[in-house]
């Protein structure tokens, strides 16, 4: 099952001409510098995408957390970036927190926050397309390269992998078309090596201003990240969406180069990241909790009553209410039929509507302009979301 936070987006897309430094892979701050690679002895061919969306499964005690991504991920300006403020955050709520990832070192300090420093964050990388600079530097700057060559989830078996990846192929000004191809080939590549029940989340990447970057722009290509992380959520992979880019005050959490977040940013940053993952585990543990204590006391036929409703007690146990009567049947998936209530998911149960093919969005309840169209439908936009427009 998917979490979806509602957010607004903008519709429009803009064409941009950008400058670009092919010794820096988009500018000096960006870096681009295979140094930070490593080598990449390590090959995997042959990969499926078979990590169906069940339970996670923590390694025992301990959570192995893999950071996945650009210069973002890596801390360009701010030794360990957001990731020293997430292990920071975590380990003080409790958590026995294993950073993974074929880069970086078992422990680091920086601003008086001791940490595990491992992840796989690449400065100047791309999601799959190698950059010009990379074309010069013997293929470097593809982030699917880059952890197909060294096998890194297979070698991390990551229980969660947080993955910040598209800042750069906006700075190449690549379609958001191509874009979805490469985080699709991203993703496949990474479930596949996963440990079954591991999850991924996408997050959506902050405001920039640097090399033509603006708000219209990285609005596009997040909802982008949100349709792609709903799509293969909708197929029962382990895929959320986390919306990053809303836990920063825009231009104002940018470094001097406006391209990285500033040492506030990433403190944001970490903070968001703590708080999705806190929320995830506790419910991933009250749902493991809930389906070993189940008795035939609280559901007849799979369903379950609460003061809302009736509904099926596979999402129930799963921390969520049932929906009031009647609701609009959203989503549909192993677990029953989900509809969405105060911003938040919800149980529906018999006589409730059905809006077909709105994976997970609500119907439009008046508006019949169409703001935009894929695979899914007609789409429009109501209470500044995206809702599907009925068939």
């Amino acid at each position: 099952m998917k979490l979806i936070q509602p957010i607004a987006f903008l519709l429009s897309t803009v064409s941009l001409t950008l400058a670009q430094w092919p010794n820096f892979g988009g500018g000096d701050f960006w870096g681009g510098f295979p140094g930070f690679g490593g080598n990449d002895n390590n090959n995997n061919n042959n990969y499926n995408n078979n990590n169906n969306n069940n339970n996670v499964a923590v390694s025992g005690d301990t959570i192995k957390i893999m950071p996945v991504g650009d210069s973002i991920t890596f801390g360009m300006g701010e030794n360990g970036g957001y990731r020293k403020y997430l292990y920071n955050s975590l380990t003080q709520k409790g958590y026995k927190i294993d950073m993974v990832g074929p880069e970086g070192s078992n422990s680091a300090s920086a601003n008086g926050i001791q940490y595990d420093d491992n992840h796989a964050g690449y400065s100047g990388f791309q999601i799959k397309e190698i950059p010009d600079w990379g074309r010069q530097q013997g293929g470097e700057g593809s982030l699917f390269n880059k952890l197909k060559s060294k096998n890194a989830v297979k070698q991390a078996q990551p229980d969660i992998i947080l993955l910040i990846i598209g800042t750069n192929d906006m700075t190449a000004n690549r379609s958001m078309d191509a874009c979805v191809n490469d985080l699709r080939s991203l993703l496949d590549l990474m479930l596949a090596d996963m440990p079954s029940g591991g999850i991924i989340f996408m997050g959506s990447i902050p405001e920039f201003t640097a090399y033509g970057g603006n708000a219209q722009r990285v609005a596009n290509y997040n909802n982008t990240v949100k349709k792609v992380a709903e799509e293969y959520a909708s197929k029962g992979k382990n895929v959320r969406f986390a919306d990053v880019h809303s836990s920063l005050n825009g231009t104002a959490d940018l470094g001097s180069d406006q391209l990285h977040p500033n040492g506030n940013g990433y403190k944001k940053m970490g903070n968001y990241w703590a708080e999705v993952l806190d929320e995830y585990l506790k419910s991933t543990k009250t749902s493991n909790n809930d389906d070993n204590n189940k008795t035939d006391d609280n559901k007849t036929d799979d369903k379950i009553n609460d003061n809302n409703g009736t509904c099926s007690v596979k999402i129930t146990s799963q921390g969520y209410k049932c929906c009031s009567n009647n609701c609009e049947v959203v989503y549909t998936d192993a677990d029953g039929t989900w509809g969405v209530e105060n911003n938040n998911w919800c149980g529906c149960g018999t006589g409730s509507s059905v809006c077909v093919g709105a994976q997970g969005y609500p119907c439009c309840k008046t508006t019949t302009k169409v703001e935009y169209v894929d695979q899914d439908g007609n789409w429009g936009v109501e209470n500044n979301d995206w809702c599907i427009i009925r068939n």
